[in-house]
């Protein structure tokens, strides 16, 4: 009996291995492509020459709801700003990202934040979200692409600090469409941000940030 649940519980484990690693099974690998080419930069959510955008934001977190403005700026040297509050002057967070360039990514900087916000779990979260949309890894080199099997979407694939970060255009010729944030280990999908195809002042006019493993959303929508 107890040989038998071995086995019981190895083949189980398994199969929800295989099923975690469904996302990237839709995919085979196309080859290499160096991104720093200027054509793949104006692909980037935000692309060269992105001064400031403002948005009007809703974030979810756990049932609970915060509605506001969004601005998002970038400074020289490749550090950003993001300040969330809402219309009555209260401010949930005022962060910064300064670029790491040992571990390739924007590092969080928290100037203020509304303490019901001030959860270490919840700045990991957003620093991740900022990172894959400000995308540091996409001037990095060669990387791998992969292509769907309908072959109506294009990947190129990151290693990051924090798994791998999949982005999905559907023929590298327009903007990306999403960016999906997969577990190295199991393959499976953790973060998902679907863009706008449309853009204004080098800014998707809306963005949405979706983390079911945390019951975590983030909606953006271009103010006019």
């Amino acid at each position: 009996m107890k040989i038998s649940r071995i086995i019981f519980l190895i083949c189980l484990s398994a199969v929800l291995f295989m099923a975690g690693g469904c996302y990237m099974a839709q995919y085979r690998q196309a080859g290499k492509i160096d991104i720093t080419a200027a054509e793949y930069q104006e692909l980037k959510p935000f692309t060269p020459g992105f001064d400031k955008v403002l948005y009007h934001a809703g974030l979810s977190v756990n049932s609970h709801e915060f509605s506001g403005l969004m601005m998002i700026k970038s400074f020289e040297g490749g550090s950003f700003k993001v300040a969330f509050f809402n219309e009555l002057g209260m401010n949930f967070f005022d962060l910064e990202l300064l670029p790491d360039n040992k571990n390739g990514r924007l590092e969080l900087l928290v100037n203020h934040i509304y303490p019901p916000l001030d959860r270490k779990i919840l700045l990991n979260n957003f620093e991740k979200y900022f990172n894959m949309l400000l995308a540091p890894g996409l001037e990095s080199g060669d990387q791998r692409s992969f292509l769907r099997e309908d072959g109506n979407m294009v990947m190129i694939r990151l290693n990051t600090y924090k798994g791998r970060d999949a982005y999905l255009s559907r023929n590298l010729i327009e903007p990306y469409a999403s960016i999906v944030n997969l577990s190295k280990l199991r393959g499976n999908d953790r973060i998902t941000i679907i863009l706008s195809p449309g853009k204004e002042n080098f800014a998707p006019e809306s963005i949405h940030i979706k983390q079911p493993g945390m019951r975590m959303e983030m909606d953006l929508e271009l103010v006019n």
